[in-house]
């Protein structure tokens, strides 16, 4: 076990033959084992087509591959994140087979999020038992499994945003960990712009939950941390401000994503905003969306900071909705399988309520262990508020929805941590018949 877990012994399980089951030696390889099986399995026999977002992303990748450059229509390019395009690209190089590609790159990171699953179990609530139920209810996880097949982001961006989350843990005091952190929250940064304010928090997180952690520590782990990040972001910024005439960090679509959460007809979710008066205020016409992006994203922002102006206390308002509306449903996966086979929605729907059923208990018993790290971080208790860790990326996901939008989606990061935290109450309060935590 890494020395800087916890080093707490599991309580007495009345059940030994459960016990040895799970701290079986074989248990962790046959739980990824058996959760890679099923991801490979469905993705194979349940092919899904590329559509939206996926099909943009196969489309900018195999013009890279190609040595077209990163554009659209034959126009330069950032408005969506470069960094999985051109991982895909890299993979199309490789592997010469667009589904192939897909499928390796989604098993190795989901292989990836389930052996992180149990190592920041272990880290964080100090307990074997813990880590491996967590392991094995991420394996099991539905919506996780149905990306397996699809062309989007998340699967890869919780891999990556999970091993520099991890080595920024165990590495707070080493600098050559940090630099590892660094250059994979530089990727995921490539990938998912918003990542870039994930370490700020991260660090503080650290301080709070480790008592001989010390401010210090804290802005010495950022500085290389974040100098490390930009070093692998910036030649694409610059990139940016050769092709497009401006300096953008990374994409061109922050307008879009703040205009959407702040306009006249607000959902608090993802709308079609271009058959309405929130697109037509602009003035660009959508078929200029490519050509004129810059000039698209300024006006995006600043058409959405004077509705925020104008109208504070709504937008103050639909915050706790918007957030809410991020954490409601958990069906995100199955959309593409929807498209795909429509001869079978009532079977995707049974696979939906499943899933649905089993994504609120993990919620409720999240809830559980939030009250304890909460309870734990305000005693200053050693033995649990390490858990506080657990929400480090729940937190932040529902900030960004509360400022931008609530889409659904926007929770998969979380849901790996959310996995640890419900196994830890269910562990302690259910299995071990624990009923109270000190």
């Amino acid at each position: 076990m890494d020395t800087s877990s916890i080093k707490v012994d599991d309580v007495h399980i009345k059940d030994n033959h459960f016990r040895a089951l799970v701290l079986h030696p074989l248990f962790i390889p046959l739980c990824i084992s058996l959760g890679l099986l099923i991801r490979i399995s469905i993705a194979v026999f349940i092919p899904i087509e590329p559509m939206s977002d996926a099909a943009w992303y196969i489309t900018r990748a195999q013009e890279l591959t190609a040595g077209i450059g990163y554009q659209e229509s034959g126009h330069p390019t950032a408005y969506w994140p470069v960094g999985w395009p051109a991982i895909l690209a890299g993979g199309f190089w490789i592997l010469k087979s667009v589904p192939l590609t897909i499928l390796v790159l989604n098993s190795l990171s989901a292989a990836i999020v389930m052996w992180l699953v149990f190592e920041i179990g272990r880290i964080t609530t100090g307990s074997e038992m813990v880590a491996r139920l967590a392991l094995l209810a991420y394996a099991l996880y539905p919506n996780h499994i149905a990306y397996t097949g699809a062309a989007n982001t998340e699967t890869v961006y919780a891999a990556l945003s999970m091993v520099a989350f991890v080595l920024l843990i165990k590495g707070r005091n080493r600098i050559p960990l940090l630099i590892v952190s660094g250059c994979a929250f530089g990727i995921a940064t490539l990938v998912k712009p918003q990542t870039l304010a994930f370490p700020f928090g991260a660090v503080i997180a650290l301080t709070l939950v480790y008592k001989d952690y010390s401010w210090w520590s804290a802005i010495r782990a950022g500085i290389v941390v974040y100098i490390v990040l930009l070093l692998v972001v910036l030649p694409w910024s610059f990139r940016n401000k050769e092709m497009l005439g401006e300096f953008f960090l990374v994409s061109t679509n922050g307008g879009v994503a703040l205009l959407l959460g702040a306009n006249d007809q607000v959902t608090g979710d993802h709308f079609d905003y271009q058959y309405t008066p929130v697109f037509k205020q602009l003035g660009i016409p959508w078929q200029d969306r490519v050509s004129r992006q810059v000039e698209l994203n300024r006006r995006q922002k600043d058409a959405a900071l004077e509705w925020i102006n104008t109208n504070t206390l709504s937008w103050l308002s639909w915050m706790p909705r918007k957030v809410l509306i991020l954490w409601t449903k958990d069906t995100d996966g199955f959309w593409s399988f929807d498209k795909s086979y429509p001869e079978s929605i009532f079977a995707i729907r049974v696979i939906q309520i499943i899933n649905q059923i089993y994504y609120v208990l993990v919620l409720w018993l999240s809830l559980v262990c939030i009250y304890v790290a909460g309870k734990a971080l305000i005693a200053r208790d050693e033995k649990l508020m390490r858990l506080g860790l657990l929400f480090c990326m729940p937190v932040f996901v529902s900030l960004l929805a509360a400022v931008f939008t609530g889409q659904i989606r926007y929770h998969y990061p979380a849901m790996p941590y959310l996995m640890i935290s419900a196994s830890w109450t269910l562990y302690n309060f259910v299995i071990a018949n624990r009923k109270a935590v000190e």
